[in-house]
């Protein structure tokens, strides 16, 4: 191995160490997650097993699935603070953005999904198939159309194949 004499030197940084985690910030840490969690969570475990409930005369529709998005957002914020205290699982790295895009496009998909089941425990096949053009739009505007226009405007902002730029 050669000795570093025909390079330039390193440049020193100098790295403070991380301050030790008091006691403070693990009470704080749990009052964000145990808030975020025990909003977010009751509102999935509803949502999902709604299609399953009876269905009542005076609220037809149970609990809505405009919920869904919520609670995956605020679930995935639980999840992330535990995860930027404690660093588990490492691999992980929990965003903003990824959190929106899990809440939103996760959370509309799975919301036309659990509305198509529900269509389909209630009125079986033929009611699945008088909604289903419905609910293929619905996800096309909620979901297929942003994903589109953002991946367009990626592929614009990187410069990469597959964008025609008229001007």
């Amino acid at each position: 191995m050669r000795p570093n004499r025909d390079r330039a030197p390193l440049a020193s940084v100098s790295v403070e160490p991380l301050r030790s985690r008091k006691l403070l910030d693990h009470l704080i840490t749990w009052s964000i997650a145990w808030f975020l969690g025990l909003i977010g969570a009751p509102i999935l475990i509803a949502v999902v097993l709604a299609p399953f409930q009876p269905q009542t005369a005076g609220n037809p529709g149970g609990v809505t699935p405009v919920l869904l998005p919520v609670g995956l957002g605020l679930t995935y914020g639980a999840l992330a603070t535990l995860r930027d205290e404690y660093g588990i699982p490492p691999a992980w790295r929990p965003s903003v953005t990824q959190g929106f895009v899990i809440a939103w496009y996760g959370g509309w998909s799975a919301a036309i999904a659990l509305g198509v089941l529900r269509n389909l425990i209630d009125g079986g096949p033929a009611l699945v198939q008088q909604w289903l053009g419905g609910d293929i739009v619905f996800w096309f505007v909620l979901v297929g159309l942003p994903w589109i226009l953002a991946t367009l405007h990626d592929r614009r902002r990187r410069g990469a194949a597959g964008w025609v730029d008229f001007s």
